[in-house]
């Protein structure tokens, strides 16, 4: 418990957890209950299951913006242009229903909002939460995070399925509403922000959005570590999204559920979740993270199957707290697995990323699940769905999740580079040669280092790289690069980790000869002078040919003046 206390220790991470659960409890409402409104106006199993997976499916498309825009602007005011958003959702799902238009569309529409807000929210809320505290103590905020998630897990469906009981959907979505309102108005008042690391001053603040999600795509395609947590988080969450999807239909059908026992029937998923999240601080430091997802996902697939073959109440309130508790477990390991390999410059676009990774599934698992169950028996269904957790546990050997020492992705100084008075910031391309000088012995295990030097010169800007061996001389090599602009170029070496370092100092140890590798830079000639120059000389003779008698160089004169 004293880590719980350390980490509530700071005044502003109580505020936005404290504030937090009210506005969750109102998302679990929104996310999950809709599905039983859905299937009071409709029994078809794929609209059903699109209400469920709406959220996740329009997630995805505002992801990846608001991640760029969390590492370069104020994460402030993302999560509240977020929380707007949310509330705007439910507001006109209020008035829908006030005026009887609600139909299976306009339920879409306003989930379609409550998944907008979602994707805009979570890289930025992630990291805000893991800045608010010490680095030692990042996994208990993250669970204390999980903790008030879930309570808004237990509780939404809860309070959604008593208001639901009385059949007024109204009531339901304008609760929903003033549940907003306190996170709301602290993210509007609150101050304070630069020194809680709400935002990225730097260099990193001047990169243009698109630059900046470019940059946080080529980090991850570049980095195997962050390839492998997505390969792990898809096999975990596609056969997971299924029960959750199908709940609707298997509780109306085998557990004869009415609104309220629907609502109970999720909060215990909930209470899974809130156990889970107070145990796993202790067992994220006892077991390995390869353990405790396939611990996770072993259990969630055995209650899956047995709710399946006895789906009766007395198996489905064990069944529904594991699998609420396995899904804490996974998404949270492999959420700080996701930040331990981040280094801070791109640590919101990565989280963007995993959130895009773990939501794609979520929406398209979701909505294949209830296709199959259109032409298969559910039972069935959900049969082939617990035997799809298995490749998640038997590709553990291919697909390892990292342990990372954090000091390691710290950001080092390196020396500053001069240039001439003729290089702009923005002259490029840039071409950078370092010459090595081997022995022969060690040509094999050199090539080795530079594999893993040529991920980190591509994942920090380089669009090309190779290495060369002189023809005429064995073991005289040649490394070269080549970086879009003079200014990228410098904005790379200011994002080297002291992994990164030890990698290139790594290769250059092996360099033999005084000092170290030969290093030459070279910018095209075709700088921004040069642009400039030839645009003038193009206009020029735009204007020749469209009246050759022009004298070049003049123009001419306006009639009137």
């Amino acid at each position: 418990m004293k880590w719980f206390r350390d980490a509530l220790a700071n005044r502003a991470f109580r505020w936005l957890e404290a504030t937090a659960i009210f506005s969750n409890t109102s998302v679990w409402i929104l996310s999950l209950v809709s599905g039983f409104v859905m299937e009071t106006m409709t029994r078809v199993p794929v609209l059903v299951t699109l209400a469920t997976a709406m959220t996740s499916l329009t997630a995805l498309a505002s992801a990846s913006v608001s991640g760029a825009a969390a590492d370069i602007r104020d994460r402030r005011l993302v999560l509240l242009l977020a929380k707007s958003i949310l509330f705007s959702s439910a507001l006109l799902l209020t008035l829908v229903a006030l005026l009887g238009a609600l139909t299976p569309a306009t339920l879409l529409v306003g989930l379609a909002g409550v998944g907008i807000s979602m994707g805009t929210s979570a890289p930025s809320w992630w990291s805000t939460v893991t800045s608010l505290v010490p680095q030692r103590l990042v996994p208990v905020a993250l669970s204390i995070d999980s903790f008030q998630w879930n309570i808004g897990q237990v509780a939404g469906p809860i309070l959604g399925g008593v208001v639901l009981h009385s059949g007024d959907t109204a009531a339901l979505f304008g609760m929903c509403s003033l549940l907003l309102v306190p996170l709301l108005g602290f993210l509007a008042v609150w101050r304070g922000r630069s020194e809680l690391r709400l935002s990225t001053p730097g260099s990193g603040a001047a990169e243009k959005t698109l630059g900046a999600i470019s940059a946080g795509w080529r980090f991850f395609y570049y980095t195997p570590a962050l390839r492998s947590i997505a390969a792990r988080t898809m096999l975990y969450v596609t056969p997971a999204v299924a029960l959750a999807a199908l709940l609707p239909l298997l509780a109306t059908r085998y557990l004869h559920a009415t609104a309220l026992s629907y609502g109970l029937y999720l909060a215990l998923s909930g209470l899974g979740a809130l156990l889970a999240s107070v145990v796993l601080p202790r067992l994220h430091g006892a077991l390995h993270l390869d353990v405790l997802v396939a611990l996770a996902t072993l259990v969630n697939a055995l209650a899956v199957a047995l709710l399946t073959l006895f789906p009766h109440v007395y198996v489905a309130v064990p069944a529904l707290i594991v699998t609420g508790a396995a899904w804490v477990w996974v998404t949270t390991v492999l959420t700080i697995a996701t930040r331990d390999r981040a280094p801070e410059w791109v640590r919101a676009r990565l989280l963007a990323i995993y959130y895009l990774v773990q939501q794609a599934p979520y929406a398209l698992g979701g909505i294949a699940f209830g296709a199959i169950a259109t032409f298969l028996p559910l039972r069935t269904t959900l049969l082939i769905d617990a035997a799809l957790f298995l490749p998640g546990v038997l590709l553990i050997p291919r697909f390892g999740l990292p342990v990372v020492d954090r000091r390691s992705q710290q950001m080092i100084v390196r020396p500053t580079i001069t240039a001439g008075s003729h290089v702009d910031p923005e002259d490029g391309p840039v071409l950078v040669l370092l010459e090595y000088q081997l022995r022969e012995q060690d040509v094999e295990e050199f090539l080795s280092v530079m594999s893993q030097l040529r991920l980190i010169r591509r994942r920090l800007g380089a669009s090309h790289w190779g290495i060369y061996e002189d023809v005429t001389e064995h073991g005289r090599f040649v490394e070269t690069f080549i970086v879009p602009s003079w200014e990228r170029y410098l904005r790379q070496r200011e994002h080297y980790t002291e992994a990164d370092e030890a990698i290139e100092q790594a290769a250059r140890s092996f360099h033999q000869g005084p000092g170290g590798p030969h290093v030459t830079r070279f910018v095209h000639p075709d700088t921004a002078e040069a642009a400039r120059s030839r645009s003038s000389w193009r206009r020029e003779m735009a204007r020749l040919i469209a009246d050759p008698f022009i004298e070049p160089g003049s123009r001419e004169e306006d009639p009137g003046s």
